[in-house]
């Protein structure tokens, strides 16, 4: 582990870590716009005026009172879907002016249950970054211009540090879960119904303050509780019901809430030791009670429930569930035996070579030891009698930490086994392909991208002879991926759909470079004609068919939807970001930028720039960009960013 140092008086941090969702094009962040920010005044007259009244809603007439965010919906698994938000530029600066003013407070109203395992504890100075990332800094193309502290203020995973564990399973294996496993008899277990979509705005005003004081005080504008539902409800339209799902800010607006709520339980249960008859742990909108019997259970329950009814939230009784001890969660055991499976089955072709590397060894028949994996893996998901979708993205990201192992070889003194390593690369290709196709997910996408962009790297770098099989492999493979999807209509109705758990993988693949395009007909039908064009849907296909002339037809249709929809930009967060790219997209011509500037200066009643002014625009937004780096990215350092900012 790596500790880095980020400057704690950096607020525009907050723009990278707390107020875009995780789930995201691979394409994706707000890195081209913190530093406009920062580079604001030494920035011209069209590109200042354009961050002010965009982002800082500075300097025009009428400013929206709220602003419309940016809905879309991912698949959650093969049943389901989720959906996100994303801010628009003005809400999310509101955020982190608020962050400023109030990172104390927030703090503080995060620290008064004992309960929570995931809350801010303190402002970040600085975080660790995984090892198996330095290790492979040699793969990165993308030129990184930033230095030191600079560099890792873009990587900081979030703006403030939290105390307990960023991913539930790693609680399950904590120490603390064992003690309490070895001091309580029963948990039961209480799930939170759409709870983000059921947050009712005002309640952080009962949550900081009690109910008779709050609304005694309505007038009072300026308490700490307003504001922040003033900031939530400016990014979601005005709504009161229900706040924005994805950002950071969004998670610690309810954690707010809920540490009210489990500090009212233990006080209205006075009768009973909190530590002693009882203690509970709650994960975000996750309770876990653990109890000396199954009536204190049953009656934190009953009582947590009730708690959370005068805060217009409601159990989904359907999900409890209640056991005695051993306390064995059916997925933790599912994922335990997996991990052990897949040890012996990469123990059969890789071996460690020094501090952590490896190196393949010979393989009889790919196919059978292929197979044989993946039988054992079907059987396994028989006999707990679950899905794919409870290990495959678990089985992923386990074979993406071997690849990053595979291709750090680091001693030139040693020979490289050609062949060993494309038997070695096919095998894990085919396996993490299946296990992708049969349970398709975001978060498993930024893995087997990642396991792709290094196979291909390295086998360029590495193995001249066999690199055109490796490359030839990850295009059939990723063919045969979006080509079975295309026809599907599963989510064509779906209202604000993104198929992003395939449009992270075509982008991984234009890493193989223009011998390897994909056929434009997969391209159309998956992603440009697949529903309406949106706003994530039009900057990864572009980004995908660039200049390339087999694509000329895409390219057109895509700048078309683009242009029909960027109007109301102050408001209507969608445009705002859509405008923001395409300013700086080199696949727009200049003309077209031109009349967007006019028209953009036309709608605010400002006077229109001076050609040399719009010419200094052209020139100058080339070499920046907002959100889509169109130019210098490394999906690779994308990449790493989004393993270090995991969602929880």
């Amino acid at each position: 582990m790596k500790k880095n140092r980020i400057r704690r008086s950096d607020y525009n941090r907050v723009l990278i870590t707390e107020t875009t969702p995780f789930e995201t094009p691979i394409i994706f962040s707000n890195d081209g716009l913190y530093d406009q920010i920062a580079a604001l005044d030494s920035a011209g007259h069209v590109q200042s005026t354009v961050i002010k009244s965009l982002v800082l809603h500075d300097g025009i007439s009428k400013t929206p009172s709220s602003t419309v965010p940016y809905t879309y919906k991912i698949k959650k698994d093969s049943k389901s879907f989720r959906r996100l938000a994303l801010l628009h530029p003005a809400s999310q600066w509101k955020a982190r002016v608020f962050y400023e003013k109030y990172e104390q407070l927030i703090i503080h109203y995060c620290s008064i249950s004992p309960a929570s395992i995931r809350a801010p504890k303190t402002v970040a100075s600085s975080f660790y970054s995984k090892s198996s990332w330095e290790n492979i800094n040699k793969y990165k193309t993308g030129s990184i211009a930033l230095d030191g502290i600079d560099r890792y203020a873009k990587h900081a995973p979030s703006f403030f540090s939290y105390r307990g564990y960023d991913r539930l399973y790693k609680f399950f294996n904590s120490r603390d879960y064992f003690a309490l496993e070895k001091r309580f008899s029963f948990l039961k277990t209480l799930d939170v119904t759409k709870c983000f979509d059921s947050i009712y705005t005002h309640c952080l005003s009962w949550a900081v303050k009690d109910k008779p004081f709050t609304k005694s005080h309505v007038a009072v504008s300026s308490t700490f509780a307003q504001e922040f539902d003033g900031v939530i409800r400016h990014g979601n339209h005005n709504e009161t019901n229900g706040i924005p799902i994805g950002p950071e800010v969004s998670r610690i607006f309810a954690e707010i809430l809920f540490q009210k709520i489990d500090r009212r339980v233990i006080q209205e249960l006075a009768d009973l030791k909190f530590h002693e008859d009882y203690e509970f742990r709650r994960y975000v909108d996750d309770v876990f009670i653990f109890a000396r019997n199954e009536s204190i259970a049953s009656r934190i329950h009953d009582k947590y429930a009730d708690v959370l009814i005068d805060f217009n939230l409601h159990t989904n009784t359907a999900k409890s569930t209640c056991m005695g001890r051993p306390f064995s969660l059916s997925k933790a055991r599912l994922v335990y035996d997996a991990g052990q499976q897949a040890n012996s089955f990469f123990e059969k072709f890789l071996e460690q070579t020094g501090t952590g590397e490896l190196s393949p060894k010979s393989i009889h028949n790919k196919w059978k030891l292929t197979k044989s994996y993946i039988d054992s893996v079907k059987a396994l998901c028989h006999s707990n009698v679950s899905t794919y979708d409870e290990i495959a993205s678990f089985l992923i990201s386990v074979i993406t930490e071997r690849v990053k192992r595979l291709v750090n070889h680091d001693d030139p003194s040693s020979t490289i086994q050609e062949a060993e390593y494309v038997d070695a690369f096919i095998v894990l290709l085919d396996v993490l392909f299946f296990l992708y196709s049969v349970a398709p997910s975001v978060g498993a996408s930024y893995k087997l991208s990642t396991s792709l962009i290094l196979a291909a790297r390295f086998s360029k770098q590495h193995l001249p002879t066999g690199y055109p099989t490796v490359h030839q492999k990850i295009f059939d493979l990723t063919c045969s991926l979006l080509h079975d999807q295309c026809g599907m209509k599963h989510a064509g109705d779906i209202e604000g759909f993104v198929h992003l758990e395939f449009f992270n993988i075509a982008l991984a693949t234009r890493e193989l470079g223009d011998n390897h395009l994909l056929p434009p007909e997969i391209i159309d039908e998956l992603f440009v004609s697949a529903g309406k064009l949106t706003y994530f849907t039009i900057v990864a296909s572009l980004f995908y068919v660039r200049d390339s002339k087999v694509y000329q037809e895409l390219r057109t249709k895509l700048l078309d939807a683009a242009v029909e929809k960027l109007s109301d930009v102050l408001m209507n967060s969608e445009k705002a970001h859509l405008l923001l790219d395409l300013f700086s997209c080199p696949y727009v011509p200049d003309k077209q930028k031109t009349a967007w500037i006019k028209n953009f200066f036309r709608t605010l009643q400002f006077s229109q720039p001076g050609s040399a002014d719009l010419q200094d625009f052209l020139t100058g937004i080339n070499t920046s960009y907002a959100q889509v780096d169109w130019k210098d990215i490394d999906l690779l350092n994308s990449l790493e960013k989004k393993e270090l900012k995991q969602a929880y």
